[in-house]
């Protein structure tokens, strides 16, 4: 009788990890509008006011001292209707728009996005980077003259830091389709979980209720 009991119990303790698992087994897209598609809002940082900072997105202060240089901006864009123009002359700060997500620790993730610098060939100190928790993944130069798809990978901390910096002169570099895919944090249901839980445990009660008469 125990035995059965204990059998119950245990099947009951799996079903329950199965489903906190659940979510580790998807490959989910974990950038926020990496596309620049969903909109902008207005920062002030340092001072100074960009009103076409992309949604999702964290400016540095430099990026908000050239707004006419550091937008979303609709015209060349890869795919869609907008892309992200961003970069600062060579002897400002580097501008830099960043965000956040949560990931699983330990694990690997892969990202990609499409670049080219609009004054290509005609600036030595041209850049653009792309980083990971502020370790360079991505690094370029003036000699990328098209849309060109770049990829990195990384292991995730748990929470992690995606950043773009750039600078150029006489023109601006141009980013698209920001992405980064991988198993997204678990954050079970809290309606499921109490649901399952509560149904098998009634059940394993039941049961022994049953087996003791």
């Amino acid at each position: 009788m125990k035995a059965r009991v204990s059998l119950l119990v245990g099947l009951s303790c799996a079903a329950l990890l199965c489903l906190l698992g659940s979510s580790s087994l998807r490959a989910d897209e974990l950038i926020t509008n990496g596309g620049f598609e969903n909109g902008v809002y207005t920062s002030t940082i340092g001072g100074h006011t960009n009103a076409s900072v992309p949604n999702g997105w964290t400016p540095n202060a430099a990026f908000d001292l050239e707004p006419p240089f550091n937008h979303v901006y609709s015209g060349n864009q890869h795919a869609g209707s907008y892309d992200l123009s961003i970069s600062n002359y060579d002897t400002e700060p580097l501008a830099e728009l960043s965000q956040t997500f949560y990931d699983v620790s330990g694990d690997t993730y892969s990202g990609s996005f499409w670049a080219y610098d609009g004054g290509a060939n005609g600036d030595l100190n041209a850049f653009l980077g792309l980083l990971i928790d502020g370790v360079p993944k991505v690094g370029l130069n003036e000699t990328v003259s098209s849309w060109t798809e770049y990829t990195f990978s990384f292991t995730g901390k748990g929470t992690d830091t995606l950043t773009i910096q750039a600078a150029t002169d006489p023109s601006e570099w141009y980013v698209d389709n920001v992405s980064v895919t991988g198993t997204p944090s678990p954050v079970p249901e809290p309606s499921s979980l109490l649901l399952l839980g509560t149904g098998l445990l009634g059940f394993a009660g039941a049961l022994r209720r049953k087996l003791a008469r």
